[in-house]
């Protein structure tokens, strides 16, 4: 991935809503191939690492023909390791459109050898086994002095403990004393500005961390005392006991504030006031208001209302014969022929909405059959157009899904999904909403859910329906063949991400369905996936189309990010900012923690935050400050902060926004009025009070500068009244200069 990648991307002036429902899975089918061999992946092999580290095993599972072969079930079991118990994320896994499959081994914290097997769970007899290598884990036993203050020197007592051994206190890392450095002991200094009470101090090796070890941490009047380039995040209680910084000097020196929610629940909003030395007249942050929702949106939220009511139906203790099944399995379908589809025909989607739909197989490939409702508007796609848009799907969108998120379900054991256009779809979007947005297409739970078998509404397979060519507009909007083979590709990788996240979530685990927030976030990193996956390709034009509705989103909400949920409530409120937000923050996470993130993300019971602390490692309330001190800081030029002093963590990998952004508003400066849309409020010290809003995930940026020679100047950071804020919050502090 380049970080300074500067797209030439064209903004169409119309964001399109992609309105999404997810489902899932009946069964975890053996089909297509007949799985003959499993095989290690190299690189996962003969690994070595720390006790405590996690680490990927991948294997692939191959017909005898030597083709990958999906939603094979693969078994995990650690069959030898030392003593202490290391753990596997699953003992399951299912194979991927790429026939790989894969777990997380978290190691004993005892040095030794381990031994993993993985073998198909129908032919025990095909089996594999991985061999790790667990060296020395650091650990610490004791802290002295036991009690201290920020900027004491204290010394850390353990064992094997090395050169490359970071080292955490209070959850903020520090840099030891070098040359104290020893196997069974270093010098730390104490982070200013901890809460007061208990402190934790950790040992890191890779992924690997060690027990905590305690000591009484004091509060002093210390100063927050930053260099150019460091940055804390400060909770209310760190602020009691440290809360002024430190004078200017000679040049002056300039901070970085950003007031945020860190709060893993969604919806969650606090009041907060900001204020230097003595409190004022308070200004009120003002943010640009929320619009009424439009109907492609509102659609969209009430199909996942609906998604949920659907996946807690029970399950059937036996299944009668399929209403609606396919007429032959899909090996045997040729291009022309027929059969009958049920399509939601209204935004409620009840029983009297759906319309039955005749369509005709226009493209059968080796995933994807697409239809066309024999009663779509003429002329529809050419056999050619057909053929682009199937190979698309075959040959490139398939594979970039599968192996970000894992294997999709196949309840009809057809080994393909179905692609319907039809007008049907399109009468979902009234002509007067045309101009603002449209549904370009959707997935329905009801057709795959285990409790929906024998409701008439399900069509029993994998469903994707899209809209038809249009050009004259004579159901609703005007969609034109070119249109249509732009948008459709687009939409359809997004539903497809919900498609593989329910099924990997509340089918193959029976757990609850990802919150709204990470699975948007998901869906939208898909359709990126898959426009970068095209880039690498060469394909100026497809890597514009897929990543272009995502870096609108986030222009919009970097114009007030304290207007914007990160996590929205748990119903949604859908907005396209919000979105942009979501994705945002899961791009830095990728970036962070490896572009198997999303997979560990999807393959997995767990939900929301606890999803996210899980495959990280880190608590939210440490990932988003870092996220959002990164938003602002990452490909600042040199004459503000110079590259050099840039932490690590405060860095995108994969995008250099500023450089896009500044392309975007020298395409449009009237659409995007900014080089960058994040712009904070200047502030001068000593003295400002300023109020607002923090909601769950998001806040405010503020830049304060001081003068040159300028006393240093107390900070509060408290609720609306002055009084000691609560909740799960922090003030970033970030020195520029």
């Amino acid at each position: 991935m380049i970080a300074d990648y500067r797209p030439a991307l064209r903004w169409w002036g119309l964001v399109v809503l992609i309105a999404a429902v997810t489902g899932g899975c009946l069964t975890d089918e053996d089909s297509g191939p007949e799985p003959a061999a499993i095989a290690k992946v190299a690189e996962t092999d003969a690994q070595t690492a720390p006790g405590r580290s996690r680490l990927p095993l991948r294997v692939t599972v191959v017909s005898r023909t030597g083709e990958a072969v999906p939603r094979v079930a693969v078994r995990w079991s650690i069959t030898s390791e030392p003593a202490g118990g290391g753990s596997l994320s699953d003992s399951v896994t299912v194979t991927d459109g790429v026939g790989t499959a894969q777990v997380r081994y978290t190691l004993s914290p005892v040095e030794g050898t381990s031994l993993v097997r993985a073998e198909l769970e129908n032919d025990l007899s095909k089996a594999v086994v991985f061999t790790v290598t667990i060296s020395r884990t650091p650990i610490l036993t004791a802290v002295t002095p036991t009690s201290f203050q920020g900027g004491d020197q204290v010394v850390a007592v353990g064992t094997n403990l090395t050169a490359a051994t970071s080292f955490t206190v209070g959850g903020i890392e520090v840099q030891p004393a070098t040359a104290s450095l020893s196997d069974t002991s270093v010098t730390i200094r104490v982070p200013p500005c901890l809460a007061p009470g208990p402190v934790g101090f950790r040992a890191h090796a890779g992924n690997a961390t060690s027990d905590p070890v305690f000591g009484e941490y004091t509060a002093s009047a210390g100063l927050i005392s930053l260099r150019v380039g460091e940055f804390v995040s400060l909770s209310p209680a760190m602020l009691q006991g440290c809360a002024t910084l430190a004078g200017a000097g000679p040049n002056g020196a300039e901070y970085l504030m950003a007031p945020q929610s860190v709060s893993g629940t969604p919806g969650e909003s606090v009041g907060y006031r900001l204020t230097a030395d003595a409190p004022t007249v308070p200004i009120q942050r003002e943010h640009q208001g929320q619009t009424r929702l439009p109907h492609a949106e509102r659609f969209d939220l009430y199909l996942r209302q609906l998604e949920r009511e659907i996946a807690r139906l029970p399950r059937p203790a036996a299944v009668d014969a399929p209403p609606n099944a396919p007429p032959a399995p899909a090996a045997a379908i040729k291009p022309g022929q027929r059969r009958n589809f049920e399509v939601c025909g209204s935004i409620t989607c009840s029983l009297e909405d759906f319309r039955t739909v005749r369509a005709e197989a226009k493209y059968v490939g080796s995933h994807a059959v697409i239809y066309e409702d024999i009663d779509a508007p003429a002329p529809g796609l050419t056999a050619e157009e057909f053929d682009e848009l199937g190979s698309m799907f075959d040959d490139d969108l398939y594979g970039v899904a599968t192996r970000a998120f894992g294997a999709e379900s196949d309840v009809d054991n057809d080994d393909r999904l179905a692609i319907l256009l039809t007008p049907v779809v399109n009468a979902l979007t009234p002509k007067e909403t045309c101009e603002q947005s449209f549904i370009a297409g959707f997935f329905f739970a009801v057709d795959i859910n285990p409790g929906s078998i024998n409701d008439p509404r399900s069509n029993r397979a994998e469903v994707f329906f899209a809209i038809a060519p249009d050009p004259e507009g004579t159901v609703t909007c005007s969609f034109s063949v070119q249109r249509i083979l732009q948008q459709v590709p687009v939409t359809f990788i997004h539903e497809f991400q919900h498609m593989i996240n329910f099924h990997q979530h509340a089918m193959l685990r029976t757990g609850a369905l990802e919150v709204l927030w990470l699975n948007e976030a998901m869906s939208h990193l898909s359709e990126e996936l898959g426009g970068l996956h095209f880039r690498d390709l060469g394909n100026q034009a497809r890597f514009n189309r897929f990543v272009g509705g995502n870096l609108v989103n986030v222009y919009d909400y970097l114009r007030d990010p304290g207007a914007v949920f990160v996590l929205p409530p748990r119903d949604g409120t859908g907005t396209l900012r919000e979105r942009g937000a979501g994705w945002l923050f899961l791009r830095w996470l990728v970036d962070q923690f490896g572009d198997g993130l999303p997979r560990i993300l999807s393959e997995t019971d767990l939900t929301g935050s606890d999803n996210v602390e899980r495959a990280t490692g880190l608590p939210l309330s440490k990932l988003l400050p870092q996220w959002f001190l990164a938003t602002w800081v990452s490909d600042l030029p040199d004459s503000i902060l110079a590259d050099s002093l840039k932490p690590a963590r405060l860095r995108y990998t994969t995008w250099s926004f500023r450089t896009t952004f500044e392309s975007f508003n020298e395409q449009s400066a009237d659409r995007f009025p900014f080089p960058f849309p994040l712009v904070p409020v200047v502030l001068r010290s000593p003295s400002f009070d300023r109020q607002g809003v923090l909601r769950a995930g998001s806040g405010d940026y503020y830049r304060v500068l001081q003068s040159a020679d300028d006393a240093g100047f107390r900070v509060a950071f408290t609720d609306l009244t002055g009084a000691t804020l609560s909740g799960a919050v922090r003030l970033n502090v970030l020195r520029i200069r």
